[in-house]
Order: structure tokens, then C-alpha cells, then sequence
């Protein structure tokens, strides 16, 4: 609840107690009553007042045209608001700009707008998010898990929560086996210098098309193969294990090399195959203990009281599934990690699996279960369709640095080429790449497929990362076009155009926006507030010129807002994930 939304709360709570006899218990039962009017020119808040209509036996209409007679006078008490109207059920306030602009801009200026509560202790959260397979390349897909997790940890971490993100490393498998089965026995290549892991995932798509193309003798012999070769790298002590290790720390460059690149980071990193034998034991262990069942071999958990079948934990044949080594990891995040809330951001294809993993924590004694969550997003998608590491018909991720690196050097900066160093040149391209591709990530909600199209995220207008970093570079400029200090010390009325007071309101409502976005696991709420901030702001600057401004106070003045509206989205995009640069 901000300043002005209690000042409504305290003004309609002290009304209907004198006036009516009705006792608003707690704060919240009024505020959340609290809307936006549908259009700026009805006001900048709005009580809607059915909800006080049966106690009152009046209708909503009545109400909230007495409540605006009754409120009248505290709007020459020094009140923050211009006027209070009813209309219909609804009763409206309007705020000065200047009262917005005195609240907002100067916590902005000094830097405590945007510091994480220290008065609210929340819990300790993990984000486990990424996830990817070794043996495989990274490819455009693996963008999306990643910018949405990354972006949590950074969003749940400014709202004061105590935030641990964690990457969960599939090293172990049968694509790794089919991997390993075809550089052992079919390749002739040797490996490359750089991105090994990337050509990792071509050995595996060649095994893939090996296998396939197989019949008879040959795909049983295949098969035979295949099966001792996992079993060695489950022994750990043949020639074969060796390899497994080796070139598993080649996948594990490339990530590492990606993450920096993408400026992610990760508090710790759980391994696939550092959790196998401790969900055998696990499972063995609830068998035992009655938690677990034994069905036709293989042991499991009947969850039919929860609608949700019979979840299987281990093979007839003693072989682990993803569901006992998810239980394993979840020990470790709940004993080792002393996890309270626990966030699984994976694709929406596991959502059944998620639900019998939380249904089976439950049953196991877990009270962190209750608040486990799977954050589900849809698939990133060609223009042409689905992308496959099997099929092996995917951008890899070196292709695509390479490239949006080259597009961005040769379409936006190529003005900048004879000027700035080889470095600047490089740290810049990084940084507009990023942005459109998390913005690009991140910009809608995570139930809906994206189509990649890096040609439109690299477009400097519309709703693209490019375009907000566009606009933060532009506001910045303007700062270094003035030669006139910022400083909180201007006159806040002179704040007076719609289009200032909209910006105004934007950055109000920042933290509440970041806020949601976290409780509702949706970065997108806070990408779409940036964009529309972003176009807010340029029309604001077609309308209100700093430079070309009448008076050196109105100069003074615009010059702070336009500097917290850079500090807002520096913000603002700092949580998305993106680092924009100071020019372009």
C-alpha cells in the first residue's frame, strides 16, 4: 500500500466508522478494494463500493455519491488529492503531480526506491532452473527456462527473499550412452578446439540416425552394445567412465562459457548423476517402510487419492527413473539447503510429473511439499516448427551468438566502427544481444509458444528488448546533452503535462509491479510495464522538451524526471536480466 492508497484507506475508514458505524477490521479489507479507473481522465485510484452495500442497506451508487459530499472538505486539508468524484458505484481520486512527483522522484534520486525490504523477512526460495542435458548442444530453446529463472532469482531477490539458484545438470542417461556408443565405435572426426559440447550433440544426432537406419542382427548387436556401455559407466571403473567424465567437462565448458556470455549465475549445481544411487536408496528404503509398493516388480506410490495414478520410482529391473532421482534431489534441497519454498522451472510437458513428485514429497513427511511449485513454459519454436536435438534440426547457440553478434555490429553500431575501441564495439554488441533475446524470452506469458525470429527481436521499434535499450541510451544522452546538474532540489509542480504525471505514476507503481511478478511467477508483468514505460516516455519526450524547455526551473525539473525514468528502467531491466549500455 502506497502513500496515496493509504491516505484513501485512512480518509474512507475514518467516513464510514463516524459516519456509518461500520468498522473496517484491518487494513487490508479496505485497501485491496482499490482499483485503477479504466482511463486517467476519471482519476488515478478508484474505491468501487458494492462491498459495502448489504451492511449498509444502501445501494453502491448511493454510497459512493455520499462518500464523495462527506470527503469534500479534506481536499483543502492538505490533501494529496485534486478531487474526489463519484461515478456510479465507483468513487475516484485524482492526485496532483506534484504530490506524485515529491513522493517518487527524490527516494529514486537518492537511491532508496529501489532497496530490498529490510523490515520483511521472507523465505529462503530455491529456483532451479536451465537444466540442461550434457552430450547435447545448447541450443535457442534452452534460452527460454533460462531467462525466465534467471529473472526470478532476480526478481524474488529484490523482494527480499533469501534466493538460491540452482542448476540441475542431466549427465547421465541414454542419450549420453548413444553419444559415447557412436564416438567410440563409428566416428573418424576428431574433436574441435571449441564449443567440444556442441559436437558432442552432433555425435548424438549421428547415433540417433545410426540407430534408426538399423535392422535386423545389426540393431540387436547395436543394442547389446549399448546396454554394456552403460553398465560400465555405472561400474565406474572401465576405460568408458573415463571418457564419460572427460567429456562431460567439455559440455560443462560450453555452459559455462554460455552463462557468462548470457550474464547468469548460479549459487550451486546438482549433477543427474550425484543423486542416482541416493534415490535407489531412498525408494528402497519407503518399500520398506510401507511409504512405497511394490506393483509387478517395480516399486512406486499409489496416488489415486490424489487423482494422479500409480507413480512409478523404480524399474522391475532395479533402473532408476527422472521420478527417483527428483525425489533424492529434493531431500538434499530440503536437509542440505534448508529449502522452504521450492520452484521447478520446466517445460510444460512434466506437468503430471511434478504433481506426483509434490503429491509423493507429501506423503513422505515433507511440509516444504505444500510449497513446491512447477512453473511451466511452452516450447520456443522456428518459424518452420519444432526444434529437436534428435533430429538434430536446431540453432545452436554459437550459431546464433555469432550471427545476432554480427547483425547487431553491422546494422546498429555501424556508425560507431571507425570510433570506438574493438572492446567497446564487443561489450556493446553482448549487451543489445541480450536484451533482445531475454526481452525476447521474457515479454510474454510463459503458457504460450514463442516463435524466434531474430531478424524482429533485433528491430530498434516496437516491442523488443532493442527497442528499451534504445530508450534507456536515449534518456541518458540527454543528461549528457545538458549541461545542468540533476538534483532533487527543482519545483515538482512544474511536473504538471498528463504525460509527465503517466511517467510518474509508472515508476509509483514499480515495486507493485515486481512484487506480482514474483508471487505470480510472471517476469512478463514486469517486460510489458517496461515497454509501455518505454513508449510512455517517448511520447513524454516529443511533448516536453528538456532542452527546448521555457524556463531553466521547468529544464531543472524535467531533467530529474527524465533521470529517474532511466533509473527505473535501468532497474527494471537489471531484473529481466539485461545489462543495456550507456550508448549505441
Amino acid at each position: 500500500m502506497n502513500i496515496f492508497e493509504k491516505a484513501i484507506y485512512d480518509l474512507t475508514a475514518d467516513i464510514l466508522k463516524t459516519e456509518y458505524k461500520y468498522d473496517v477490521k484491518n487494513s487490508l479489507e479496505l485497501s485491496s478494494l482499490i482499483e485503477y479507473p479504466p482511463s486517467p481522465d476519471l482519476g488515478d485510484y478508484a474505491l468501487p463500493c458494492f462491498s459495502f452495500s448489504k451492511t449498509l442497506h444502501l445501494s453502491p451508487d448511493v454510497i459512493a455519491s455520499e462518500l464523495e459530499s462527506k470527503l469534500q472538505k479534506h481536499l483543502l486539508n492538505k490533501s494529496p488529492f485534486t478531487n474526489i468524484k463519484a461515478r456510479g458505484p465507483y468513487l475516484n481520486f485524482t492526485v496532483s503531480s506534484s504530490s506524485f512527483a515529491e513522493e517518487i522522484l527524490p527516494d529514486i534520486f537518492n537511491g532508496n526506491y529501489f532497496k530490498r525490504p529490510s523490515n520483511i523477512k521472507r523465505e529462503r526460495v530455491m529456483i532451479e532452473f536451465s537444466q540442461p542435458n550434457t552430450h547435447k548442444g545448447f541450443h535457442v530453446g534452452h534460452l527460454r527456462n533460462v531467462a525466465l529463472g534467471d529473472s526470478l532469482c532476480r526478481i524474488f531477490l529484490y523482494n527480499g527473499y533469501d534466493v538460491i539458484g540452482a542448476n540441475y545438470i542431466g549427465d547421465i542417461g541414454s542419450h549420453i550412452a548413444k553419444c559415447l556408443w557412436y564416438l567410440k565405435k563409428h566416428n573418424t572426426q576428431d574433436p574441435p578446439e571449441n564449443h567440444r559440447g556442441e559436437w558432442l550433440g552432433e555425435m548424438y544426432t549421428n547415433a540417433v540416425s545410426k540407430l534408426e537406419a538399423s535392422n535386423g542382427q545389426e540393431k540387436i548387436n547395436f543394442k547389446a552394445e549399448l546396454s554394456q556401455l552403460l553398465r560400465e559407466i555405472d561400474e565406474k571403473d572401465h576405460e568408458i567412465y573415463q571418457d564419460w567424465e572427460t567429456t562431460r567437462e567439455w559440455s560443462m565448458e560450453d555452459f559455462r562459457e554460455i552463462y557468462e556470455w548470457l550474464d547468469v549465475k548460479f549459487d550451486h549445481f546438482f549433477y543427474e548423476s550425484e543423486v542416482d544411487e541416493e534415490g535407489r536408496k531412498i525408494v528402497i528404503e519407503g518399500e520398506k517402510n510401507g511409504i512405497f509398493k511394490k506393483s509387478e516388480g517395480a516399486i512406486g506410490v499409489d496416488l489415486d487419492e490424489e487423482g494422479l495414478g500409480f507413480f512409478m520410482l523404480l524399474k522391475s529391473d532395479g533402473n532408476t527413473l527422472y521420478s527417483t532421482k527428483d525425489l533424492a534431489l529434493a531431500r538434499k534441497k530440503f536437509d542440505k539447503f534448508e529449502v522452504e519454498r521450492s520452484i521447478y522451472v520446466v517445460g510444460s510437458e512434466q506437468t503430471l510429473h511434478f504433481k506426483q513428485v509434490f503429491a509423493t514429497l507429501k506423503r513422505m513427511g515433507y511440509k516444504q511439499a505444500e510449497k513446491c511449485f512447477h512453473l511451466p513454459y511452452a516450447l520456443v519454436v522456428l518459424p518452420e516448427g519444432k526444434m529437436s536435438s534428435r533430429q538434430g534440426n536446431v540453432i545452436l547457440f554459437s550459431q546464433l551468438r555469432k550471427e545476432i553478434v554480427e547483425s547487431i555490429q553491422s546494422i546498429h553500431l555501424a556508425e560507431h566502427r571507425k570510433n570506438w575501441s574493438s572492446k567497446e564495439l564487443e561489450e556493446t554488441s553482448q549487451k543489445i544481444a541480450v536484451a533482445a533475446i531475454k526481452y525476447g524470452m521474457l515479454n510474454q506469458d510463459s503458457n504460450k509458444n514463442i516463435v524466434f525470429s531474430m531478424d524482429e527481436w533485433l528491430v530498434s521499434e516496437g516491442d523488443t528488448g532493442t527497442y528499451l535499450v534504445y530508450a534507456y541510451v536515449r534518456i541518458r544522452s540527454i543528461g549528457r546533452k545538458i549541461p545542468l546538474k540533476v538534483s532533487p532540489d527543482v519545483d515538482y509542480s512544474l511536473l504538471s503535462h498528463p504525460n509527465e504525471k503517466k511517467l510518474l505514476r509508472q515508476m509509483l507503481d514499480f515495486n507493485k509491479t515486481v512484487f506480482n511478478a514474483a508471487e505470480l511467477f510472471r517476469p512478463s508483468l514486469l517486460a510489458r510495464m517496461l515497454y509501455e514505460f518505454s513508449k510512455d516516455f517517448s511520447r513524454t519526450y516529443n511533448t516536453c522538451s528538456v532542452m527546448h524547455a521555457e524556463t531553466e526551473k521547468l529544464k531543472a525539473s524535467r531533467l530529474l524526471l527524465f533521470h529517474c525514468v532511466a533509473e527505473t528502467l535501468q532497474q527494471g531491466l537489471n531484473l529481466l536480466g539485461i545489462s543495456p549500455p550507456e550508448r549505441m
